[in-house]
């Protein structure tokens, strides 16, 4: 009886394991086929730059001129490019390579600490803590004081009044928030800021009369701030579902990573003042902490003072949720919020007599390091002429930059399962031999 079934069962493993040879080579015949054609039909595009899938006319501007010209990078472009632009390129007519730099037109501030003695400490209970400081008879200008306080978790309200005799007072900052909360990570603010004055005295008023505030010390500042250029996003927050009844949460999900810094806040809501965290997230799961500020809106002696935005470090992701504490109160009324960003500007030098690319889409590419960042000087970006693009072009001989494995996965699973079949049948045959 073995004799006899011995052929068959010869035969029909012979069978599956050419059947699964044929299909292997099949497979590696299209692929080859079709990488093949796809060399063979690749004429426009320049052969070093075919790994990029996406490209945009570069429109110069009215004066045409020779020199450092700045491109403002869509908010499109950052959807189909890698992760904080690591494959953006410039190219020329002839397909050469042109340097750029790629820079964040960020403001700063210049901060300088005066001399300033403290002359009066005082409490009157159930209306404030006084502090009088003395700058000197021949004060130079300052804008703001720094509150150094032992405090963790506190919120409170302070008033700053200036004199130049010390007892004719008018006040330059009025009903100012001070708060700080370490349970939640929050940073809060203990600096107030005012209008430039060379005032010889500074009185603060710390607007806590249940009790002395305690501060350690008071830094007279003057803060020279350059405004960062920032522009709101097309992407808006939605409200989102949260278990805790004292907060409300709104969630944005971007098609891209985008380097935000600042949210603002419209509401119809009269008078409030609450605490705002941000977080941001990588896959929607896992969330950081990104920043967090206070907004606030109310009325003092007829005068508005609102305070609707919040500033943060910033950061590249996706996933972005804002938090407002609501504490006991009701929700801010119509509450919407507008995410903001820092657009980012290439500089280059362009030729008049040339046309230029903007490619991007290039999953492989890493930054691009250029001379040129190290041979220009700040005020060399000021006042740059712009240059505009056009639209997007999809680079249809593209070539995937990714290796070959990559590339073609089905295949690798292809072969590892025929070489698992080839295995199974070797081990089956040589068990039945034995036996």
């Amino acid at each position: 009886m073995k004799r006899s079934r011995r052929p068959t069962t010869d035969l029909f493993e012979s069978r599956a394991t050419l059947v699964a040879i044929v299909a292997c080579i099949l497979a590696l015949g299209i692929v080859f086929a079709s990488v093949a054609l796809r060399a063979a039909s690749a004429t426009a595009w320049p052969q070093a730059w075919r790994s990029w899938s996406y490209s945009r006319e570069v429109i110069p501007p009215a004066t045409n001129e020779r020199g450092l010209t700045a491109i403002v990078v869509p908010e499109d472009v950052y959807a189909h490019s890698s992760k904080q632009l690591a494959d953006i390129r410039i190219v020329d007519d002839e397909g050469g390579e042109v340097p750029f730099v790629l820079n964040v037109p960020s403001g700063h501030t210049h901060t300088d600490r005066r001399v300033a003695r403290m002359q009066e400490h005082s409490f009157t209970p159930g209306e404030f803590t006084q502090f009088v400081l003395d700058a000197g008879a021949n004060a130079p200008f300052h804008n703001a004081i720094l509150v150094n306080t032992s405090e963790t978790d506190f919120i409170t309200w302070a008033e700053v009044a200036v004199s130049d005799d010390a007892r004719q007072w008018r006040i330059v900052c009025d009903r100012a928030p001070l708060f700080r909360f370490n349970k939640q990570n929050l940073q809060g603010t203990q600096t107030l800021h005012y209008s430039e004055t060379n005032a010889r005295y500074i009185r603060l008023r710390i607007l806590e009369g249940s009790h002395p505030f305690p501060v350690a010390s008071i830094n007279v500042l003057y803060e020279e701030t350059t405004p960062e250029e920032r522009v709101p996003v097309s992407a808006q927050l939605h409200e989102a579902q949260t278990t805790n009844p004292q907060e409300s949460v709104w969630r944005a999900d971007l098609p891209a990573d985008l380097p935000l810094n600042e949210v603002h806040f419209e509401t119809d809501e009269s008078e409030f003042s609450r605490s705002v965290t941000i977080d941001s997230s990588e896959d929607g799961q896992e969330w950081t902490p990104a920043g967090s500020g206070e907004i606030y809106r109310f009325h003092h002696d007829d005068v508005l003072r609102e305070w609707l935005e919040v500033g943060f470090g910033g950061g590249w992701s996706s996933h972005w949720r804002v938090h407002v504490m609501n504490g006991n109160n009701a929700p801010l009324a119509a509450a919407r919020v507008i995410l903001f960003m820092t657009p980012r500007r290439l500089i280059f030098r362009a030729e008049p007599a040339r046309h230029y690319l903007l490619l991007y889409g290039q999953s492989e590419a890493k930054p691009p390091q250029y001379d040129l960042e190290r041979t220009i000087r700040p005020k060399d970006l000021e006042k740059l002429p712009i240059a505009t693009l056009g639209g997007e072009q999809i680079n249809s001989e593209y070539e995937d930059p990714r290796p070959w494995s990559e590339r073609h996965p089905a295949v690798l699973w292809i072969a590892v399962i025929v070489a698992a079949g080839l295995l199974g049948a070797a081990a089956l045959r040589s068990l039945r031999a034995s036996s």
